[in-house]
């Protein structure tokens, strides 16, 4: 036998829980700063170039929109085609909703980097106030903007606000849907029907976990009505709820009923299948040591205050759901049983992608809403307590009345109206004063965690790969992408596998056909261009390109082919022709627009790299006539001078690159020595290190750098991250070409991880050759670096 189901909230004249004036203000207050707070968040670089990493999923995007619009096609291509793409080059591992959105701005703005931003931007806007809205309706003001503030703190929800992928548009979208159906419960009205189905819809549209939730909301809907007796969760409007309910099961069957006829149409329902299978797979270990080894991904997207006060919403929630029967309450319930699916279904997919979670987002504010609303109700009851209590209590018929009326669910409405004026704001803003307090400590991880994964592309630690921003190599291809021939799909733009390809690279070239992992050509050059990060080549091979064409240097990466203007041997090559960055930091508008953890960088032409380059490739070469100005021209200065045989002026320049360096003198047995470091501290910072040559490395020898954080940060919640990582690039001239005595610079890129890292720096063998060993004691690895 059911108890008596407790008395819901008074209600005002629109069905929303009854809360005074200031509650509602404070609400507000808090619920516009969040929502400021998150689409700043969300805006910053906006007009960047997009780079490597996850975040370079936006560009794939991008790419799939302007294709559409290109050969007016309704599929997603992930690649520039010569010409129209066929069904079977669909890509069908997802609904295509976020496609055909990004097109849709792409027909309206054109082709930019903002496009391919701007909708994630947009939707991230527009989540805090949604969950204002649901948790003010389900439960009161100070409920929603508690959730609304949960959710904008979060490590990951900042770190991910602008990846134009599928979580930022399935939450957005579905929590619309959420704030629809609870609005229709509570006044029965059509439009919000229409408002749920919608949200629901588009939610579907953008991906699967969408269909979880929706299902689910489905299936309780009909326990809920039709199941259970209608004193479990009390009186419906019977025919408004079937009617929502029936549209919202179409609406669902027709979304997945459409891709499916898509998918089998192009093909491609195998692939689809298979996917599942593979996203599936992953981890065949018990969960719990799964979530082990993911224990810091976890930690640093939600920190572990975070994550205890979710678990705490989860029982919140369930005994809520139990004690009061209010449906509503079921909403976070629903949402973390979705996430849960995402996450742990499919494992493959959380294995490599530290965003997998990203639902988690959604659960956790809609669950910290019913944590408040909790609270607030507990303050409430203890305060009408003690006003029984009170010695004129007896004295003031009113007074237990009034306090009897303002515990929640402690008296009931009115039965005649069911409305009732609004409780004393002060234990709602208590409970809300209460909740910001750990939400202050978990912002004090988010905010180093936000810039930590816009300088990694979302990648953070990468459990410890070599991770490149490729910022250069970006400013390299737009560079390029105007001196190609201008018909895009007429320039073949080939890669090198060293050029580690991206969707970001594709998209810089300007839309023109990229076919990567390419090998080196043979005898003439390409119709097009031929790219090479000489970095992560072999150097016999670049002593072949160097020998056999025309080469442009940008930095470390050469670009080759009739595209770029470049000859054979035969037809009078012009050797190598070198360009390098100029570098400065960005203003203050640039960092937030642009980009705030990129230099603003300028090509330009380089003698002193030149020179550099012809020399060690065996091409004439004339020193540079000007004098060195930087750090970097007075080494390439140095090493002409030896070259020349003017000892006196390489000893004088040797001094002065020497007085600039923080110095290591850490020597190696082959006679190579590391000199010594400068360290630039700026929207990306750069450790350089500077190496005299003993000779030619006998194998092929790296520089190599990484480094590890040795204590977590202070007033951090968040565990110290436990891996080695990769951090140095190898040098653009190999080892295996450097000449005793040159002087040779190893830039290296320092995206500081939370807490005090420590930089390492050795000399490996990349083969099965000897590396040489470092002198004077048992240590492999020279300290270059350490920042707290």
């Amino acid at each position: 036998m059911l108890f008596p189901r407790p008395a819901p909230r008074p209600t005002d004249l629109r069905g929303l829980p009854a809360a005074s004036r200031l509650e509602t203000r404070a609400a507000l207050a808090v619920t516009a700063v969040a929502t400021a707070w998150f689409a700043l968040v969300a805006a910053w670089e906006l007009f960047g170039p997009i780079l490597a990493g996850h975040y370079a999923s936006s560009a794939g995007v991008g790419i799939i929109a302007e294709n559409m619009l290109r050969w007016e096609i309704p599929g997603p291509v992930w690649e520039y085609t010569a010409g129209r793409p066929a069904p079977e080059m669909y890509y069908c591992h997802h609904p295509w909703g976020i496609f055909w959105t990004t097109a849709a701005f792409m027909q309206v703005l054109g082709r930019h980097d903002v496009v391919c931003r701007l909708p994630a931007v947009l939707l991230s806007a527009v989540t805090p106030p949604l969950l204002y809205a649901i948790g003010r309706s389900v439960y009161r003001p100070a409920a929603g903007a508690a959730a609304a503030a949960a959710f904008v703190v979060l490590p990951i929800t900042l770190s991910f606000a602008n990846l134009n992928a599928l979580e930022v548009p399935v939450m957005a979208w579905t929590l619309l849907g959420l704030f629809g159906y609870v609005r229709l419960t509570q006044t029965g009205r059509r439009r919000y029907l229409a408002v749920s189905a919608l949200g629901l819809t588009l939610g579907m549209h953008a991906d699967w976990p969408a269909f979880v939730l929706t299902g689910g909301l489905l299936a309780f809907g009909a326990i809920r009505a039709y199941l259970l007796p209608k004193r479990v969760f009390g009186p419906i409007h019977e025919r408004r709820y079937a009617q929502w309910w029936v549209l919202t099961a179409f609406l669902a069957a027709l979304t997945a009923a459409l891709y499916l006829a898509l998918f089998h149409q192009a093909g491609k329902l195998g692939d689809l299948l298979a996917s599942y299978g593979f996203r599936s797979s992953g981890n065949a270990e018990p969960l719990a040591k799964v979530l082990a080894g993911r224990r810091y991904w976890i930690e640093l997207s939600f920190t572990p205050i975070a994550i205890a006060a979710g678990k705490l919403a989860a029982i919140v929630c369930a005994a809520r759901l139990v004690l009061l029967r209010r449906e509503h309450d079921a909403l976070p319930l629903l949402y973390l049983a979705t996430a849960t699916v995402q996450y742990v279904v499919f494992r493959q997919g959380a294995d490599i992608h530290i965003f997998w979670p990203h639902y988690f987002g959604a659960y956790f504010a809609l669950g910290a809403a019913a944590l408040v609303a909790t609270g607030a109700a507990l303050l409430e009851r203890a305060a009408a307590a003690a006003a029984q209590r009170a010695p004129d209590a007896a004295r003031d018929p009113a007074g237990p009345a009034a306090a009897g009326a303002a515990a929640a669910g402690s008296r009931a409405a009115p039965a005649a109206a069911g409305i009732a004026g609004p409780a004393p704001a002060w234990p709602a803003l208590a409970a809300l004063a209460l909740w910001l307090a750990p939400l202050a400590a978990v912002l004090r991880d988010g905010l180093p965690a936000l810039r930590y994964a816009r300088e990694t592309g979302g990648r953070f630690n990468e459990r410890g790969h070599l991770i490149d921003s490729d910022g250069e190599k970006t400013a390299f291809l737009r560079w390029l992408a105007p001196r190609l021939p201008r018909t895009p799909t007429g320039a073949l733009v080939e890669m090198h596998e060293g050029m580690k390809a991206t969707w970001a690279q594709v998209w810089a070239l300007g839309g023109r056909v990229v076919k990567p992992t390419r090998p080196a050509p043979r005898e003439t050059p390409p119709r097009g261009a031929y790219l090479v990060d000489t970095r992560f080549m072999l150097d016999r091979d670049q002593a072949s390109l160097a020998q056999r064409f025309d080469i442009t240097a940008v930095g470390p990466f050469w670009a080759l082919g009739a595209g770029v203007g470049a000859e054979a041997p035969a037809q009078g090559a012009r050797g190598i022709e070198a360009f390098s960055f100029r570098e400065r930091e960005p203003g203050l508008l640039a960092w937030y627009f642009v980009s705030g953890t990129e230099p603003e960088r300028e090509i330009v032409p380089d003698p002193f790299l030149t020179w550099e380059l012809r020399a060690h490739f065996g091409q004439p070469a004339e020193p540079p006539a000007g004098p060195p100005e930087t750090l970097e021209q007075k080494r390439i200065a140095h090493n002409a001078a030896l070259a020349a045989g003017d000892t006196a002026r390489a000893a004088a320049l040797f001094s002065e690159i020497t007085a600039a360096l923080a110095p290591l003198g850490a020597r190696f047995d082959d006679g190579t020595e590391l000199l010594g470091t400068t360290f630039h501290e700026g929207a990306r910072s750069l450790l350089t290190i500077f190496v005299r040559a003993g000779g030619p490395a006998a194998s092929d020898v790296t520089l190599t750098v990484r480094s590890r954080v040795v204590e977590r940060a202070p007033l951090s919640s968040t565990m110290a991250d436990p891996v080695y990582r990769e951090v140095g690039l190898p040098t653009a001239i190999s080892p295996q070409r450097w000449r005793a005595g040159f002087v040779y610079a190893d830039p290296v890129p320092i995206r500081k991880r939370p807490g005090t890292e420590v930089f390492w720096a050795s000399l490996k063998a990349r083969d099965r050759g000897r590396a040489p060993k470092l002198l004077g004691g048992d240590a492999s690895e020279v300290e270059v670096l350490r920042l707290r």
